[in-house]
């Protein structure tokens, strides 16, 4: 062969292909991750902590992707939002551990994201009496029952109690439904009765706050902390369980970027506390 005669580029594939060819390899395309992917470390702050096993750093990363999508098309910051968090793409007894490492890096990702500088959470804060968007029609039902029995409460002077009122203790809806309905008439009579008390003119017959009824210097998470503490003492009192708090999953991961969580938590052990005691029949908790 004479390779003065052979135009340059074609020289140089052609003395490249040899070169496969005598050591024995051949050239083929990597498709996909390499293996081991969910085990090598990117680095900073979305690197997985080192205790997790392989399937919680899969869903620690996969958490941090579903921030990120969340964040950039402006949709509520919450993890149950997230398809592949609610199905995972794993054998069924592996989802826990899935989703802990997902909840793991999409709130550590959130946390994260929304401090960036131009950054703003998704949701704007509500009005005080508007439902939160995500709840059902009974739960949007129950919230502005509550509101409207505060309502009534303070017109008729009569004591700020949410067990006084009887579409609370007897709702009307069907016996599977209660739970969520008294939930949110909670909440909506509570915030009523936060917002009415503080109006100008507006005076109680009994300045005392019932026992299920949230610290009026409570930020919003800390409140919904509370509410959802007394909710967890309900069912585990309903269910048998030995009353800890830290038997509660909503405690122990609660979907809040980590600036939040302490505060949450906060108001969620004082509410199933005083809701134990409550329920226990030490009503003189307060």
């Amino acid at each position: 062969m004479n390779l003065n005669r052979i135009p340059v580029p074609a020289l140089v594939v052609l003395l490249g292909l040899s070169g496969n060819v005598l050591s024995g390899t051949s050239v083929v395309a990597q498709q996909g991750p390499p293996p081991g992917y969910y085990n090598q470390d990117r680095g900073g702050w979305d690197a997985p902590p080192g205790e997790l096993n392989e399937i919680q750093r899969r869903g620690f990363h996969d958490g941090i992707e579903g921030a990120r999508r969340d964040v950039d098309n402006h949709r509520n910051p919450d993890p149950n939002n997230r398809d592949e968090y609610r199905h995972p793409n794993v054998d069924h007894d592996l989802w826990k551990a899935y989703r802990m490492g997902f909840r793991r890096g999409y709130q550590l990702a959130m946390s994260h994201l929304l401090a960036a500088p131009g950054m703003q959470a998704a949701q704007p804060e509500l009005p005080w009496d508007a439902p939160r968007p995500e709840w059902n029609e009974i739960q949007r039902r129950g919230f502005q029952d509550g509101i409207a029995g505060a309502r009534r409460d303070v017109e008729n002077h009569r004591q700020p109690n949410v067990e006084n009122r009887d579409e609370y203790r007897n709702p009307s809806v069907e016996y599977d439904l209660r739970g969520a309905y008294r939930d949110s008439f909670r909440r909506g009579y509570d915030a009523a009765m936060s917002r009415l008390m503080g109006g100008p003119g507006t005076q109680m017959a009994q300045p005392q706050l019932p026992w299920d009824a949230p610290r009026p210097e409570w930020n919003e998470i800390q409140r919904q902390g509370f509410h959802d503490g007394i909710e967890g003492a309900h069912k585990d009192y309903d269910n048998h369980r030995r009353p800890d708090v830290n038997n509660r999953d909503e405690y122990r991961n609660p979907h809040l970027p980590p600036g939040q969580a302490m505060a949450y938590r906060e108001g969620f052990q004082q509410g199933y506390q005083r809701a134990m005691s409550h329920l226990m029949g030490d009503r003189d908790e307060r």
